[in-house]
């Protein structure tokens, strides 16, 4: 699954059913970081250019998972088998997810 952020700052979830990969792609170049970090408040934080701490919450409130029973099961189970490897910050509840440059593509 991965969120992708359009140059204009539109947020859409996509491939949201694959549990074994994660990230932010970014339509953009990265000398608009802090416009694409702003674009993403109160979803996900951008510690760096290359690393998105995505809200937990953020995803399972997405219209089209968020009362889908075995989509929020599987998410937990994803949850489950990251936590083990530095990928859960339990303090922000959010999951680690590297950042794809779609210009650097």
């Amino acid at each position: 699954m991965f969120l992708k952020l359009s140059a204009d700052g539109d947020l859409a979830f996509e491939d949201r059913n694959n549990f074994r990969a994660f990230k932010l792609i970014v339509e953009g170049e990265r000398c608009r970081f802090d416009a694409f970090r702003h674009a993403l408040a109160g979803r996900a934080e951008l510690p760096d250019a290359d690393t998105a701490w995505i809200f937990e919450d953020a995803l399972r409130r997405w219209p089209g998972v968020e009362h889908d029973a075995a989509w929020q099961q599987n998410f937990s189970a994803m949850i489950e088998k990251a936590r083990p490897h530095g990928w859960i910050d339990e303090a922000r509840k959010a999951i680690r997810a590297h950042i794809e440059w779609a210009a650097e593509r």
